[in-house]
């Protein structure tokens, strides 16, 4: 647990570091909303390692290498998703993808927000069933199999544009 000192540490380099942050994340991750959240986790894992923290000779600097690490692990999550999904789509493999090309959320803005790119990554991703994905949504198993393909069809077609 931390003690007075080290949540008045994390205080102060919360509010001088926060934008600093932000503005740095941004350069490196594709939208506003995962910029924030590789933030915030980077001050989770300050408040759950306050010593090595406050041990640091270098308080901002500690903050900016965690920061540097939770982006890494968010782009190497993404890239993993990104790879599952276009595995389950069965998109040939002599295609070749940019950097960019290969960011899901940039290349399929349209449909990224949509109830069926979501359906398809609980089910490719997470591996959650028919019958849950179906509980959820109120509907049938049989319904819930047609939105995935509809999705599935939807989602190969972008691809191979």
């Amino acid at each position: 647990a931390m003690d007075i000192e080290q949540r008045k540490l994390i205080e102060e380099l919360f509010l001088e570091m926060y934008d600093k942050l932000v503005t740095y994340a941004r350069c490196s991750l594709p939208d506003a909303s995962l910029a924030e959240e590789a933030v915030q986790e980077t001050f989770q894992i300050a408040c759950q390692k306050p010593e090595s923290l406050q041990e640091s000779p270098n308080p901002q600097g500690w903050l900016v290498n965690t920061l540097k690490n939770t982006i890494r692990n968010i782009k190497h999550n993404r890239a993993n998703a990104e790879r599952i999904i276009a595995q389950y789509l069965h998109v040939p493999d002599d295609r070749t993808y940019s950097e960019d090309e290969m960011n899901l959320g940039v290349l399929y803005e349209d449909i990224a927000d949509t109830e069926e790119f979501k359906m398809l990554k609980e089910f490719a991703i997470e591996g959650r069933s028919h019958l849950e994905m179906a509980l959820d949504r109120g509907i049938t198993i049989n319904a819930c199999k047609k939105r995935l393909q509809r999705a599935k069809e939807k989602l190969r077609i972008k691809i191979l544009e």
